[in-house]
């Protein structure tokens, strides 16, 4: 690698941009990295694990659009896309079920079975608030709605079914409600969100507690000392906010050209109004700024 300084005054790189994160926690032979991580999420234990797509195309790396996500099989029976999302969330909750969707596709064809279609968890972390709940961490399910008096037919069960089905998840946390929260560190998953939030004070209490946290944040350093790391992420972020950029833009001319085209239409009914009246085409021009053509038109 090619250093910029000594490690202990480099400059970190956010864990919260998704290249340093993909380059963390999906690189190839950082699987106990991203395990220690997703047992903390899901609350289990991992036996195996497998990372499905390590590698990072350069061309995306400027795309403004493209997504660096993380592929994973874990247990041999649930495949897990786990991506740190730090610009668009428009439309986050239908594009969540996008991603399960293409997760189970895939898995389809694979065995060509419903019957053997794995597990499927889809995990968001957000750098932004986005969904209207009082919890840092949201887990999602395909859940009933609770059975409706008029449709009731007693059957003896003692107990319904709450969910359709347990095979699709969905994890969201939101970093700026857990940062806004500021808990003291109980669990593993505390300790993560600390060093993915980038508490400098705290990821340096928590990776001495935590091998697989020191792992990650070693490697963090040495990526953050690295020139030719250090300009792909800033690559990585001009494109980010080159999107963001375009992105606003484009709301403000829409909101521009939906007020012109508001008062035009106004000034039409207007227009139209007076013209029920009987007033001339020249008056009705001369107060409203329409064309000729327009008013008589009208």
């Amino acid at each position: 690698m090619n250093q910029l300084k000594n490690l202990k005054e480099v400059d970190m790189l956010p864990l919260s941009n998704d290249y340093v994160f993909k380059r963390i926690f999906g690189k190839g032979g950082n699987e106990r990295i991203l395990k220690s991580l997703l047992e903390a999420i899901l609350k289990i234990h991992i036996q195996k694990i497998e990372i499905k797509n390590p590698e990072i195309p350069k061309e995306t790396i400027d795309e403004k659009l493209s997504i660096l996500d993380i592929r994973a099989e874990i247990n041999e029976d649930t495949i897990i896309d786990i991506e740190m999302q730090v610009g668009n969330t428009t439309a986050i909750d239908r594009r969540l079920v996008v991603y399960n969707a293409k997760l189970i596709a895939g898995d389809i064809k694979v065995s060509e079975e419903y019957s053997k279609a794995k597990d499927t968890i889809v995990i968001c972390i957000l750098n932004d608030n986005v969904l209207k709940r009082n919890a840092y961490l949201s887990l999602a399910m395909l859940k009933y709605e609770e059975t409706e008096e008029i449709r009731y037919v007693d059957m003896g069960y003692k107990k319904e079914d709450s969910y359709l089905t347990k095979m699709c998840k969905y994890y969201i946390i939101e970093l700026p409600k857990f940062k806004k929260k500021k808990p003291k560190v109980a669990d593993l998953l505390e300790k993560w969100l600390y060093v993915i939030g980038g508490d400098q004070k705290m990821m340096d209490e928590c990776k001495d507690e935590n091998e697989e946290i020191k792992e990650a944040v070693k490697q963090l350093k040495e990526m953050s000392a690295d020139e030719y790391e250090r300009e792909l992420y800033e690559i990585r972020e001009r494109s980010r906010l080159t999107y963001n950029t375009e992105m606003n833009e484009a709301r403000r001319k829409g909101l521009a050209e939906g007020k012109a085209e508001g008062k035009a239409e106004e000034k039409r009914e207007i227009a139209k109004k007076m013209k029920e009246k009987g007033l001339s085409i020249e008056l009705i021009q001369e107060i409203t700024k329409l064309s000729l053509e327009e008013i008589a038109s009208l």
